[in-house]
């Protein structure tokens, strides 16, 4: 991989991250309109606390339209289409998109959801865009290049105490298979931290960590759309994200821990003792 001052095999990550943007706004354009009229729109129950709604799949339309105008060979996966190998089928580009992260909260009029959009070269993430558009927020990354809230630096919090520290989580849906091992590491982590949040989407969970907002999070249910882009934010704004099984990737088995550098051994210590 090149360097990212170059880009990457030739590509300009700037005009890529203004294109990532584009899409994002697209998106979120789509969940804006539909906000009107909720009680009309089609939801589809995947399994209890598992929905999917007709607005997940066009804002993921309008996403990836704008992707494909500008990159029609790259690669493309998404949680409501799937994966598209690209134009021509060995780009070494593949973007990840969340249409809605945080549907159960869209659909219930919570003002908590996002639209998650990355670009992963040979499997990393080299940018990634989470919008928030309730508050008009976009949270911005490049690789090496820091990350941003509508053009403000993010930088993670400070703490370094877990019993000083508000810590972030994903419950998984009631009929999970793995719910009472997670509950196990949710009880090992309340025993310790200064307080749990479970605000119901995950890429904005990850973008509060490296805004400051949240101290840590933790998730293990969740897939590569979900993580990869909020990963990316928390590693630019000067913190650490790990697989919580030691993987040294940290997006192996999509099982994630994320904090500043000094609370994050304390965090996994908890997750590793269950």
């Amino acid at each position: 991989m090149s360097s990212v001052s170059g880009g990457v095999h030739g590509l300009d990550l700037d005009a890529a991250l203004g294109v990532a943007l584009d899409a994002a706004k697209a998106g979120c354009a789509v969940l804006a309109q539909g906000r009107s009229r909720l009680a009309r729109v089609r939801t589809t129950t995947k399994s209890p606390g598992d929905i999917t709604t007709e607005l997940d799949a066009r804002s993921e339309a309008a996403i990836f339209n704008r992707i494909r105008q500008a990159y029609p060979e790259h690669a493309r996966l998404g949680e409501e289409s799937g994966d598209s190998a690209g134009g021509s089928g060995t780009s070494p580009y593949r973007w990840i998109v969340d249409p809605l992260d945080g549907t159960v909260n869209y659909v219930h009029g919570i003002p908590y959801y996002a639209v998650s959009v990355a670009l992963e070269v040979d499997g990393t993430a080299v940018l990634g865009v989470v919008a928030d558009p309730s508050r008009r927020e976009f949270f911005t990354a490049v690789r090496g290049q820091g990350a941003f809230c509508n053009g403000r630096p993010l930088h993670v919090a400070r703490r370094t105490r877990l019993d000083e520290a508000v810590v972030g989580t994903v419950v998984p849906p009631p009929k999970w298979s793995g719910m009472e091992g997670y509950l196990a590491l949710f009880c090992a982590v309340a025993r310790s931290a200064a307080g749990m949040r479970r605000c119901g989407a995950a890429a904005l969970d990850l973008a509060y960590v490296a805004a400051g907002r949240l101290d840590g999070f933790f998730v293990v249910s969740l897939k590569r759309w979900d993580l990869s882009a909020g990963a990316l934010l928390v590693q630019e704004a000067g913190g650490a994200v790990a697989d919580i099984g030691g993987h040294p990737d940290p997006l192996h088995a999509n099982r994630l821990a994320a904090a500043n550098g000094a609370l994050l051994p304390a965090l996994l210590e908890r997750l590793r003792s269950r």
